[in-house]
């Protein structure tokens, strides 16, 4: 699909709210989002470019979505076809090193200085507390950041941790928390009508048999989650 193509759709679906003029292109955003601006009868629309190969209907689904949120100021969700095809085995395959790409901070690699994330992940593996994930990719960040020492992108199935962490001052169970928390967003999934760190998401963390340490131990430290 094309700017053009794009750009169709969201007129016929504006003009169906009663906007006159509707603008939609492509945008090469690093993450899978959209933005907007609008007044009474005119609407802009920069649309990630994750979506330029969807299917008509899911864009129909996501331009409905978009004009409802607008018009009506109703958090609808998006629309099943919408959520089945970002969340279909394939759109993080071949989504994720576009997203790799323009992702400037992570160094690519679960190879650091002192340690390596996958043997952090594979210990969570043997815990029982995740299911290996063959299309999940980690990483460390360029910049050692302490204000967020852990960052999840579920639909692209990449888990990135900060360099902060990569000390071996600081103990196996506190990387291991950390990456776990952000696993814990894949296992929840997108889901949008669901609270990002909810009861459900609590319950899951709490799984951990070193939570309260591990988060005492990045307290102590001013490192966040």
């Amino acid at each position: 699909m094309d700017n053009t193509e794009l750009q169709e759709i969201f007129s016929n679906i504006g003009k169906t709210y009663k906007y006159e003029t509707v603008a939609a292109e492509f945008t090469a955003f690093k993450d899978f989002k959209v933005r907007w601006q609008r007044s009474y009868k005119w609407a802009d629309f920069k649309v990630s470019d994750y979506l330029s190969d969807a299917p008509e209907k899911v864009v129909e689904g996501l331009a409905d979505t978009l004009f409802t949120r607008i018009c009506i100021r109703d958090e609808t969700s998006f629309s099943e076809e919408m959520c089945d095809w970002v969340t279909a085995p394939g759109f993080a395959r071949t989504k994720q090193p576009v997203y790799l790409r323009r992702s400037r901070n992570i160094t690519q690699s679960p190879e650091g200085k002192h340690r390596n994330l996958t043997d952090s992940y594979n210990r969570l593996v043997d815990m029982g507390l995740v299911e290996k994930e063959p299309d999940l990719f980690l990483s460390w960040t360029k910049e050692p950041s302490i204000r967020k020492v852990g960052q999840c992108s579920v639909l692209m199935k990449v888990v990135s941790l900060s360099s902060a962490l990569d000390d071996p001052e600081i103990p196996d169970f506190v990387v291991d928390y950390v990456m776990y928390h952000e696993l814990c967003h894949l296992i929840m999934g997108f889901d949008p009508k669901t609270e990002r760190n909810g009861e459900e998401f609590a319950r899951l963390e709490a799984m951990h048999p070193k939570q309260d340490e591990a988060e005492s131990w990045l307290r102590k430290y001013c490192m966040y989650l």
